[in-house]
């Protein structure tokens, strides 16, 4: 199978996150010199620009989340919070669900064909997703968790020939959850609900808490394959 260059793929995906942000930018311009001069008045006035915005901007906005997702190291977690200040929690929450998994989605269909550093195929938390007792259960875990890189949950998927419908479902299910809190996040943000704002740092604290999990399952794999037979 002839591999995809990685490099030419990244630099492609950079190309295009540059020209979404400048569409995105000039559509934004009147919003954000307005957030160089908040004031109460100001606020009101933000808020019902920012809202007009029609689908055009969503998709923008969409397809940067998407891009950002797909581009290894990079994290598309502003944009997210961006989208739910814009949009407010439920239609925020819909864009960064949907981009996350498209971006994931291309992920996928491409990572069979990317040359891998041998460093991130020998990495003991593949090895770790891969060697679950109940694989898709771990790898939606490794969806949820936004420090895991993504591109790894994707190989072990793929490495795993997991059924797409079955992956499908782990992305739906694994990517709602950060989706959620960042759309939410950022309009309590926005709107200054402390309430709000005391509930999305519950949930980052959850999702803290499920990197942990997921870090001694990694140990509990690595000792079970330490113990001799």
């Amino acid at each position: 199978m002839k591999k995809i260059n990685k490099p030419l793929l990244i630099t492609g995906g950079i190309i295009i996150s540059l020209i979404l942000l400048y569409f995105i930018y000039r559509d934004y311009r009147p919003e954000l010199t307005l957030l160089l001069h908040m004031s109460h008045h100001n606020k009101l006035i933000l808020l019902h620009m920012i809202r007009s915005h029609g689908i055009k901007d969503m998709l923008l906005l969409l397809a940067l989340i998407a891009t950002f997702n797909a581009i290894p190291g990079m994290s598309n977690s502003f944009v997210c919070i961006f989208v739910g200040l814009c949009y407010g929690p439920a239609i925020g929450f819909i864009i960064n669900w949907l981009g996350n998994i498209i971006g994931n989605c291309g992920v996928m269909a491409v990572i069979r064909k990317i040359d891998l550093s041998r460093r991130t195929k020998k990495s003991k938390l593949l090895n770790s997703l891969m060697n679950q007792r109940h694989p898709l259960i771990g790898l939606t875990i490794g969806f949820m968790v936004p420090v895991i890189p993504s591109v790894l949950v994707n190989y072990a998927g793929a490495r795993l020939n997991i059924n797409r419908w079955h992956y499908l479902a782990m992305v739906a299910v694994g990517m709602a959850p950060t989706s959620f809190i960042y759309a939410f996040g950022g309009d309590a943000l926005f709107k200054g609900d402390n309430k709000r704002l005391i509930g999305a740092v519950v949930a980052i604290v959850i999702v803290i808490a499920l990197y942990v999990l997921v870090k001694k399952m990694i140990k509990r794999t690595r000792s079970n394959k330490e113990i001799p037979a």
